[in-house]
């Protein structure tokens, strides 16, 4: 069965409504409900599926079981003129994350910079959703996360030793789309293993070991995530590791996975850095963005090699796809599909669209 076959095309104003009212059904507030729906419908719409509206059920059982708190009152721990520890109160990690980068943002307004540490949050989807709140500001946004996951092994190593700690930059550009970095630390993203797996697709070689320390093509069989880029993405990882962790007060991913008996239970969950950079502090915004939208322009002239049909930009294979499925519909896969509908019918939510 190929890849159609498998899929359903959602409108993606439907799907976003249908999510926010779940969220609303377990106690997240309705203008918040919203904004979280927005921003993991905006994923489908970018394609990053693994951290979009697939998520969302866990999410709302997370919520239901008591593990997660769907309306976090965030306590500052540390205020200073750049930058703030926030102390995200067992918050739903979207919600947390909002919060704390919309006060970088703020703070970056008369300070240049600012910087959002947060401890004691849960999962927050794709980092590029948080990193990207900066653009309207004509900031450069960046966020990265760290949590209790440790599931890639360190360049040299077969087992696993650290988390796959994503991190983002969204940059403004001009008249041209922005640059936007959304990368995983390791080779792949779990989730990007996990679609495989859903898809009954083999993965490359060079992503994952099995149990035996060897390269699998077989995703049912991943036991460590290589690092991407042999040690770079190895020592990337152990950084993204620190300025969520020890730099927040808590501790890195590996330790809160193997010894989370030795520490508060706040210092155990998930841990994010925010940055803003207040782009009108260091230079013209206009010169900025005529100086980006010249680069992009200038980039996209390079000849393609063999295999490849043009050359593009970070982020802007997202943002084609997300104007052509604002249009079209989402296509999603009938089992994450079913789950969403199933959480729906349990929770009285109308589903919209014709079910199969």
């Amino acid at each position: 069965m190929n890849r159609h076959e498998q899929e359903r095309i959602v409108n993606a104003t439907a799907l976003q409504s249908v999510c926010s009212q779940l969220y609303q059904e377990v106690g997240v507030a309705q203008s918040d409900a919203d904004t979280i729906a927005e921003m993991q419908v905006l994923m489908d719409l970018r394609g990053v599926h693994s951290h979009a509206t697939r998520g969302m059920p866990g999410y709302v059982r997370g919520i239901i079981n008591g593990n997660i708190n769907p309306n976090p009152q965030l306590q500052r721990l540390e205020d200073n003129a750049a930058s703030v520890l926030l102390d995200g109160d067992r918050g739903l990690g979207h919600l947390v994350a909002i919060r704390a980068m919309n006060i970088a943002i703020e703070k970056a307004k008369s300070a240049s910079i600012g910087v959002a540490i947060v401890r004691n949050s849960n999962h927050f989807g794709a980092a590029s959703s948080h990193a990207m709140r900066a653009l309207p500001h004509d900031m450069v946004g960046f966020a990265t996360t760290n949590g209790l996951g440790v599931n890639v092994a360190v360049f040299g190593a077969k087992s696993v030793s650290i988390g796959n700690n994503a991190f983002s930059y969204a940059i403004p550009a001009g008249e041209e789309p922005p640059i936007v970095l959304d990368m995983a630390c390791g080779a792949a993203a779990a989730g990007r293993i996990g679609t495989a797996r859903l898809y009954e697709e083999k993965i490359p070689l060079g992503w994952a070991l099995d149990a035996d320390g060897n390269e699998t093509e077989d995703p049912s069989k991943v036991a460590a995530i290589l690092p991407a880029a042999g040690p770079k993405g190895s020592a990337l990882a152990i950084v993204m590791d620190i300025l969520c962790g020890p730099l927040s007060g808590g501790l890195m991913g590996i330790n809160k996975h193997y010894q989370p008996g030795d520490a508060p239970p706040e210092k155990c969950t998930s841990a994010h850095f925010f940055l803003a950079i207040n782009i009108a502090s260091f230079t013209p915004i206009t010169e900025f963005k005529t100086e980006l939208d010249r680069q992009i322009r200038m980039t996209r002239q390079a000849i393609p090699r063999s295999g490849f049909t043009r050359v593009t930009l970070p982020g802007e294979i997202e943002w084609e796809l997300t104007q052509e499925r604002r249009a079209n519909g989402i296509p999603l896969h009938r089992e994450p599909l079913q789950t969403i509908e199933q959480l729906a019918d349990e929770l009285g939510v109308e589903i919209p669209w014709e079910r199969v």
